[in-house]
């Protein structure tokens, strides 16, 4: 059941020595109780029966120095399993935090944000607590249980099938609150899971929420997953609720039933009145770390199906990996002649089998320097077939290669230098502007502006009081649409690659802006290979050569002219954006 945890604990190997002092001293601290107990004994028979005020005085001056030794010892404990959990927790963090930054697109689309999100936050902290627990309480019951019972069996025999009796009640009542709870704790993420979804998808795009006036709707999705929560988060914390009524009932029920039996012994002279408080100290001893058991039990459970999740991100396998005999390339050397051969693609499902193919057999060169146009409807495959030149996927066949070079032998540090991208959506980072240029590479102030004018940003980054020290906000909120693309494509520019990728990341730009950014790109990079993904017909019309797409398939390729000529599919996608085509090919 928590082979999580114990595959956990063997990373504190290393530690090992502190690990085990921990457990020293919760051990030594169990000792102390248990024996307080039985001074307890001591004290009414020698001390108090006796009327003896120094026998009173000898034990309770011990009573106290054990507690203290007990308090010091507890303390030492508690102060390890705050440095091991907290630990823990930062180290999951930090892990988590690495594997998903090397995690692949693919991977990334498997895992969702919210679920990233709450497994990094969430489990994390639910993993934290069953460490805390577990190193402040595991061995205190077992610990304590055998002392008492060795200690009963010495003071008072006669009574030790009693406190058998009493402690296989107590543990059968405790099996039954917290059988299964550990499967509750698994629903329970799971719905927390898509509450952090939901959460994230509607906060992420309120405003598309409230232009079209969709809050209701979207209150209504909130509201069913958030009641899904309550309902799978209510079951384990009833049972949790129970544990402190139903272990006092039984500690005060099991006293009541030990004085009722052990009365009769001491009227029969069987047992003194000093040997019954002794046992029944013992007894709460015993069954009080059991109902700390009880509760342990309950937040490991959640801890162990937490730590469950945070493996499953540790252990997923990326699919973008390094191959062992990559080898670092000149890149002062490289061209940038760009070949598909025979290339398909299937993206995979959340249970990792291949969906159906989105690019089908793909045959495609593209020379050193020129300017490539992809087209197509939306779902064509335009973002993906450009996605396997920088790897953010790999083929499902065939391959993509850089002047003769499968990409998959590139090293990965290496080929962002080779392939510049600016996605679809222009994501900016909290920071400077300054910041985000140069995200992907340092470079001189010289350059950072070339890579600015490149892409038009040069002139709104001027107006800023602070230019290019200017703040932004989280995601880029105080910049506009277009303001964000111009300093995403100045960020892909800025290292000079030797191709530049710009998938629809003119989209918010007018046809003015996005014929300089062109323009500009063109005389900063004239020997780069630029590959334009475009939505709108005309941010392709003057690229050397214009790839139609449909349905995973090259359905075209050439000039445009040659496209209007020869190509229905394109003559038709041209006169539903630009309308009818003139006699002799003019509008």
């Amino acid at each position: 059941m928590y082979s999580s945890f114990v595959r956990l604990f063997k990373s504190f190997r290393p530690h090992w020595r502190k690990l085990l002092l921990s457990q020293l001293l919760l051990a030594l601290a169990v000792v102390m109780t248990v024996r307080i107990a039985a001074l307890n004994g001591r004290l009414v028979s020698e001390g108090i029966q006796q009327g003896d005020i120094s026998a009173v005085i000898h034990i309770s001056v011990l009573m106290i120095a054990l507690a203290i030794v007990q308090a010091i010892c507890t303390m030492g404990n508690s102060w390890l399993a705050v440095l091991f959990s907290e630990g823990t927790a930062h180290e999951l963090r930090v892990r988590t935090f690495a594997r998903v930054q090397h995690l692949s697109f693919g991977d990334l689309d498997r895992f969702r944000i919210g679920q990233l999100l709450t497994r990094m936050t969430a489990d994390v902290q639910s993993v934290k607590m069953g460490v805390l627990m577990t190193l402040m309480m595991a061995l205190s019951a077992p610990i304590t249980i055998v002392l008492s019972i060795a200690q009963a069996a010495e003071s008072t025999p006669q009574l030790l099938n009693l406190m058998v009796i009493i402690m296989a009640v107590v543990t059968c009542a405790l099996i039954g609150l917290i059988w299964g709870i550990r499967a509750m704790f698994i629903r329970r993420q799971a719905s927390l899971d898509r509450l952090n979804n939901v959460l994230q998808e509607n906060l992420s795009g309120v405003r598309v929420v409230k232009a079209f006036v969709r809050e209701e709707t979207e209150m209504r999705k909130f509201t069913e997953v958030n009641s899904d929560l309550e309902r799978t988060a209510r079951a384990p914390m009833y049972r949790i609720a129970l544990l402190s009524p139903l272990m006092s009932f039984l500690i005060y029920g099991g006293q009541a039933f030990v004085f009722a039996v052990g009365g009769n012994e001491v009227f029969e002279g069987n047992a003194s009145l000093g040997e019954i408080v002794t046992f029944v100290n013992l007894l709460v001893a015993s069954v009080a770390p059991m109902a700390m058991l009880a509760i342990l039990v309950p937040i490991t459970a959640a801890g162990e199906a937490s730590m469950r999740r945070i493996f499953e991100v540790l252990d997923a396998r990326p699919e973008i990996i390094e191959r062992p005999d990559s080898s670092a390339l000149e890149i002062d050397a490289l061209q940038g002649r760009i070949t598909f051969e025979h290339v398909s693609f299937a993206y995979r499902a959340e249970d990792g089998t291949l969906s159906g193919e989105v690019l089908k057999d793909i045959n495609l060169v593209i020379e050193p320097g020129q300017t490539v146009g992809f087209l197509g409807s939306t779902g064509s495959g335009k973002s993906t077939l450009v996605g396997l030149v920088p790897r953010f996927y790999d083929v499902t066949s065939g391959r993509v290669a850089i002047d003769g070079v499968d990409v998959r032998d590139i090293p990965t540090a290496q080929l962002p230098l080779i392939v510049g991208t600016a996605l679809q959506e222009a994501v900016l980072f909290s920071g400077t502007v300054r910041g985000n240029i140069t995200f992907g590479r340092d470079i001189d102030e010289d350059d950072m502006v070339v890579a600015a004018r490149a892409s038009d940003a040069h002139e709104f980054v001027a107006r800023l009081p602070e230019r290019y020290d200017s703040r932004v906000a989280r995601r880029g909120a105080n910049f506009s649409g277009g303001q964000r693309q111009r300093v995403a494509i100045a960020r892909a520019a800025a290292s000079m690659p030797k191709v530049l990728i710009l998938d629809d990341s003119t989209s918010a730009l007018d046809l003015g802006t996005e014929s300089r950014v062109q323009d500009s790109i063109g005389a900063l990079m004239p020997g780069a290979t630029k590959l334009y993904v475009a939505q709108r017909i005309s941010s392709v019309l003057t690229a050397d050569k214009i790839v139609l797409l449909d349905h995973g398939s090259i359905a075209g390729m050439g000039t445009h002219d040659e496209l209007i000529a020869g190509n229905g599919l394109y003559r038709e996608i041209y006169e539903s954006q630009l309308g009818p085509i003139r006699e002799g090919g003019d509008r």
